[in-house]
């Protein structure tokens, strides 16, 4: 299953979807609609995208271009510049049994991001799994982005909470190809994830409950 949204508040309710998008250039703004998730397992794959706007959001097109040939697979046209996946960061939620990760970004673009649960959580391309621990493994990708100076190194941040919460541990991986790719362990089997894109901008947070409403 796979849901586009842009600018909205997108719930994983144990494979059960619950959405309330920004309202877009003045329109009615539609009600969330919640669906009861009991009984089903984590382990449901269920996979939900869409597009955050960094900066200024419009492409400036390549000036250097190269016009006499085709360009290499992997190649970018001269003056493409990617935003830039900053930091990452694990904080309370709004209430005692949720937490957040919230991702930050700088420069100008868009943002392609999804979000689902994994059995085993692969990094892309590669058979090798990340090593995350939870009861739930949430893999978060982020396409067109690059990141930052705590990648230098290339060695993932590496997240702890720093008290009871929701979350085991993030393992964020810094970008591949323009791919940048996050995994959050649950301590729960019973998550209920946020992925919110609104507000602020040029944030994706994305926020834990260990349990149902």
């Amino acid at each position: 299953m796979l849901s586009a949204v842009r600018g909205a508040a997108v719930i994983l309710s144990l494979g059960v979807l619950a959405t309330g998008c920004a309202a877009d250039g003045g329109g009615d703004e539609p009600a969330a609609a919640t669906a009861d998730a009991a009984g089903i397992s984590c382990q449901r794959v269920e996979s939900f995208a869409g597009t955050l706007r960094v900066g200024n959001p419009t492409p400036v097109p390549p000036t250097d271009a190269p016009a006499d040939r085709a360009l290499a697979p992997g190649e970018v046209p001269a003056g493409v510049v990617y935003p830039v996946l900053d930091a990452v960061t694990i904080g309370p939620g709004t209430d005692s049994e949720a937490d957040k990760v919230t991702l930050t970004f700088g420069g100008d673009g868009s943002i392609g991001w999804s979000a689902r649960f994994v059995d085993i959580a692969f990094r892309d391309g590669t058979d090798v799994p990340a090593p995350v621990s939870g009861k739930c493994l949430l893999q978060i990708d982020l396409s067109g982005v690059d990141t930052g100076d705590i990648w230098t190194d290339r060695s993932p941040v590496h997240l702890f909470p720093s008290g009871a919460s929701a979350i085991v541990e993030v393992f964020s991986y810094p970008s591949d190809n323009h791919l940048a790719q996050t995994f959050i362990g649950t301590r729960t089997s019973t998550p209920v994830i946020t992925v919110d894109t609104a507000d602020p901008t040029d944030t994706l947070t994305v926020t834990v409950e260990a349990t149902l409403r």
